[in-house]
């Protein structure tokens, strides 16, 4: 799933090819991917443009001229790629299947965005779930409200202090399951939980009423280090379970029987809570607790 850095990543790229675009035309493969909850139309998009693009925890949203917004969420497989009237990539991102540069409109491509200047943004899923809003500018704000999201990890509001009022509310949680909820911290899933608890000497299993103030400091600090690195240095390159092997980021997710970068022992990957999780077992020794 496209999780924060990735969505940001997007966003910045988008944001420079797309900005001052207008709509020419949109065609709809899939209907159930574009939701209307105020019975505005793809009709209605023809001729608006682009002002704002800006995220909320895997939410992007562009801000359109009349008042009017896209709400794009991604899900487990979306990826939006930009390219010109030529066919030349302006900008990608998202999940990476079909892979960034393969010919467009894919067999999964279900929204096409038509620009004044010839260039298409295409919407591909291969698993059918994200979608995207047509809105007036003032439903935005509910629908995010919708998601109960927490805050945004990358924001200076996000203190120690604040995430210490929030993750003590989750005494008896195991750790990886508490990130991986929205309203604990926005935009967080599950290649970057495993990387935040390997960055704090942490294990998923850990119950979050074990941490003590060192530990959370570790943890908090490890969260907005994880995540900066990757939307600076470039998002986690995974493809069908695997970790690139020209990078050396992430450090742990997908990197099954890999040497551990900080001690050599071999990765180790099992299923914890529902999610495939990988850790070292030397450097974050692990007890699941019962019933998890």
């Amino acid at each position: 799933m496209p999780e924060l850095p990735e969505v940001e990543s997007l966003r910045r790229d988008l944001e420079a090819t797309l900005v001052g675009r207008r709509f020419a035309s949109i065609d709809v493969r899939l209907p159930k991917q574009v939701v209307t909850p105020t019975g505005l139309s793809v009709a209605d998009l023809a001729g608006k443009r682009i002002e704002r693009l800006w995220r909320r925890a895997k939410f992007l949203i562009f801000d359109l001229s009349d008042g009017l917004a896209l709400v794009f969420h991604l899900r487990l497989a979306g990826q939006l790629v930009h390219r010109s009237a030529d066919g030349q990539t302006m900008a990608e991102g998202g999940h990476p299947v079909p892979a960034f540069g393969a010919p467009l409109p894919h067999r999964s491509t279900h929204v096409t965005f038509h620009f004044d200047d010839g260039s298409v943004l295409y919407l591909t899923d291969i698993r059918q779930f994200g979608r995207v809003w047509i809105l007036p500018e003032s439903g935005v704000q509910p629908l995010l409200d919708q998601a109960k999201l927490g805050p945004e990890p990358l924001d200076p509001e996000f203190t120690l202090e604040a995430f210490r009022e929030r993750i003590v509310r989750r005494q008896k949680m195991p750790l990886k399951p508490a990130l991986l909820d929205q309203k604990l911290v926005g935009g967080i899933g599950n290649i970057y939980a495993d990387e935040i608890i390997f960055e704090s000497r942490l294990t998923p299993a850990t119950r979050v009423g074990d941490l003590d103030e060192a530990a959370l400091a570790r943890l908090h600090a490890a969260i907005q280090t994880v995540l900066s690195f990757a939307v600076r240095e470039g998002v986690a390159e995974i493809l069908n379970g695997k970790a690139s092997a020209t990078r050396d980021f992430p450090r742990v997710h997908g990197r099954k029987d890999q040497p551990c970068p900080t001690c050599g022992t071999s990765i180790v990957k099992i299923q914890f809570a529902g999610r495939g999780t990988y850790y070292c077992p030397s450097c974050q020794p692990i007890q699941q607790p019962a019933g998890v």
